[in-house]
C-alpha cells in the first residue's frame, strides 16, 4: 500500500514540474504560428516595383507571450527606417490570426495563395498589415513567411 501511494506521489511532481511551458510560448500558440519573418515582393506589393530585389521590406514578429507579439517593420530604401510596434494581441478567427493594436485591427496572417520572387505560385501564409497613426506614419505591407 505504502509502495504505491509513493509511486502516485512520484508521478503527480513528474507531471506538475513542466512549469517552463508555461512560460514560454509553444508551437501550438497563436504566438508560435505567427513567430518568424515575412518578406515581399512586386508580385504581393505592386507599390514595390520601383525598388531593387536586395532592398525589399521585410517584418520580423517576435514572440512576447503565447497571445502578444512585437512587430519589427523594416524598409531598406531610399532610407533604412526600421519601426517596432510591441504589445500586439492575437485573436483567432475562422481561418486566419488577427492581429490588434490598441482595439484596432491592423493585420492579418491568412494561408493564401502567395508569388514567390520567381513569379512562381503557391499556398503559404501571407501576411497584411495596414496601420496609419498620422498621415506621416503610414505602414502598408504584404508579405509572405519565409
Amino acid at each position: 500500500m505504502m509502495k504505491q501511494l509513493l509511486f502516485f506521489v512520484f508521478l503527480g511532481m513528474l507531471t506538475a514540474c513542466r512549469h517552463e511551458s508555461d512560460i514560454l510560448p509553444n508551437a501550438t500558440s497563436l504566438a508560435g504560428e505567427v513567430v518568424g519573418t515575412y518578406q515581399t515582393n512586386f508580385f504581393l506589393d505592386p507599390s514595390c516595383a520601383a525598388i531593387p530585389s536586395d532592398k525589399m521590406p521585410f517584418a520580423k514578429v517576435e514572440a512576447e507571450s503565447d497571445s502578444a507579439v512585437t512587430l519589427i517593420y523594416t524598409r531598406q530604401y531610399p532610407n533604412r527606417e526600421t519601426r517596432r510596434l510591441e504589445h500586439i494581441k492575437l485573436n483567432r478567427q475562422a481561418d486566419a490570426v488577427q492581429f490588434n493594436m490598441a482595439d484596432s485591427s491592423i493585420g492579418l496572417l491568412q494561408t493564401d495563395r502567395m508569388f514567390m520572387d520567381n513569379g512562381m505560385e503557391k499556398q503559404g501564409k501571407v501576411l497584411r498589415l495596414t496601420m496609419q497613426n498620422s498621415p506621416e506614419a503610414v505602414l502598408f505591407f504584404t508579405g509572405y513567411k519565409q
